[in-house]
């Protein structure tokens, strides 16, 4: 053992003192200004470790389209977005049509019938119920991240999960 892996070693058997407690503390500041923690990090892992508790399926995402660009520079654009979800059980597709500060999300699950849908944003939870065509329709939503949970009735306890998407 050298004299260095002595020392090191007589340290880290120490006790914790006002000076480490200090420059940690700073050590924490520097690392939180230069690489904060994302928003909504802690809310994504929750959900993670949830599904992974659920044993849920995950539904794979495809996207389908782009938004549309305005043609002249005082043209209002259209974003709209047509995404696909599937899973070996359910497919899901989405159009997310932006209206000024919020999104509606109009939604289409195959095969038919009618489902428990849920749209997770935030610690929010909205739900609704897709009629017997597998349509279902969020109004009124905040823009920002958000994932869908879909029930079927035949089995509640496999929930279907997205991925989390940006509205």
């Amino acid at each position: 053992m050298t004299p260095d892996d002595a020392a090191l070693t007589l340290l880290a058997g120490g006790a914790v003192d006002d000076l480490d407690v200090a420059v940690l503390g700073r050590l924490a500041e520097l690392v939180n200004a230069a690489d904060p923690m994302p928003d909504g990090l802690v809310d994504r892992i929750g959900m993670a470790l949830t599904i992974e508790a659920l044993h849920a399926e995950v539904a794979e995402l495809r996207l389908v389209g782009e938004p549309a660009l305005a043609l002249r520079a005082d043209e209002t654009s259209i974003e709209a977005g047509t995404i696909t979800f599937t899973t070996d059980v359910l497919t899901v597709m989405i159009s997310v049509h932006h209206e000024n500060e919020r999104v509606r999300v109009d939604g289409w699950a195959a095969p038919t019938g009618e489902l428990d849908v849920e749209l997770h944003q935030s610690g929010r939870v909205v739900t609704t119920r897709s009629d017997e065509d597998g349509r279902f329709v969020f109004v009124e939503v905040e823009r920002g991240p958000a994932r869908l949970v879909l029930r079927r009735p035949s089995d509640p306890s496999m929930p279907v999960v997205t991925p989390q998407i940006e509205l």
